[in-house]
């Protein structure tokens, strides 16, 4: 009966590190996103001072957590958001809005299926 309670309690607490994680790369990538797309709007009304502050921000947080995303996401997701960051900080610096916005859109994709990948879903369990 021992191993019965002790084989459930560590069912429940993978169970519950998984929601948690999941819950967690959510509101990261949530905070990241509203960011970018306030860049993307300093940008639209040529305020580039701004859209850099506010990409800078997104990424600084960005960064902040890759450790933790290292041990829980693949790396070739990973990977192409960092790529994505370092595109829209060179067309922030080019002052591109066309590009710069575009940019942001792949990137923000990028961010929501990060996200998606650890959410707790049907799509995921199989």
């Amino acid at each position: 009966m021992k191993v019965l309670y002790l084989s459930l309690g560590a069912m429940a607490l993978i169970l519950a590190y998984s929601l948690w994680a999941g819950f967690y790369v959510q509101d990261q990538t949530d905070k990241w996103s509203l960011l970018l797309e306030q860049a993307a709007q300093a940008a639209e009304t040529e305020n580039w001072a701004q859209a850099e502050s506010l990409l800078i921000q997104a990424r600084k947080g960005w960064e902040h957590s890759q450790t933790y995303f290292h041990t829980i996401i693949e790396h070739s997701e990973l990977n192409e958001a960092q790529v994505l960051f370092a595109a829209a900080a060179e067309e922030c610096t080019q002052q591109d809005t066309r590009e710069f916005s575009a940019q942001i859109v792949l990137l923000r994709v990028q961010l929501q299926l990060l996200a998606e990948t650890q959410s707790v879903s049907i799509k995921n369990i199989f």
